[in-house]
């Protein structure tokens, strides 16, 4: 894998090299016409550096097209397993169900216990209400 992508970027350097090369001898400063000495509307180094890179990033993606498949490995090997993928979703929705169900059944221990104590005070301070207005 790296080795490829060595290549790719000598790839690209060199091509960078040969284009500025290309672009330098293509472009001289100055012009002269019937003796008359002047200067020719040439882009800036700026434009042209730009329009090198877009034009190798073009080239570079019809060279090495991205990957857009997004399926795991075993799911590339298995084209023809539509029996094994509706297995693993029953198994995902199972394992699912259950993890929901052990929360619910937690939270409503932690409800029953925290509903459980407040009661238990409650208790506690009516009957030391009616104890201090018997008193």
């Amino acid at each position: 894998m790296k080795e490829s992508l060595r290549i790719r970027f000598g790839f690209s350097f060199l091509f960078f090299i040969l284009i500025i090369l290309i672009i330098s001898w293509g472009i001289s400063p100055v012009s002269s016409d019937e003796g008359v000495a002047r200067k020719e509307e040439n882009p800036s180094l700026l434009k042209i550096i730009c329009g090198i890179c877009g034009a190798m990033q073009k080239i570079q993606m019809k060279l090495y097209p991205p990957n857009l498949d997004f399926r795991s490995n075993s799911d590339k090997n298995n084209k023809d397993g539509g029996e094994e993928k509706g297995e693993k979703v029953k198994e995902a929705a199972t394992r699912s169900l259950e993890v929901s169900k052990e929360a619910i059944e937690d939270s409503a221990k932690l409800a029953g216990g925290v509903v459980g104590e407040i009661v238990h005070k409650t208790a506690e301070k009516v009957t030391k209400q009616t104890s201090h207005d018997e008193m």
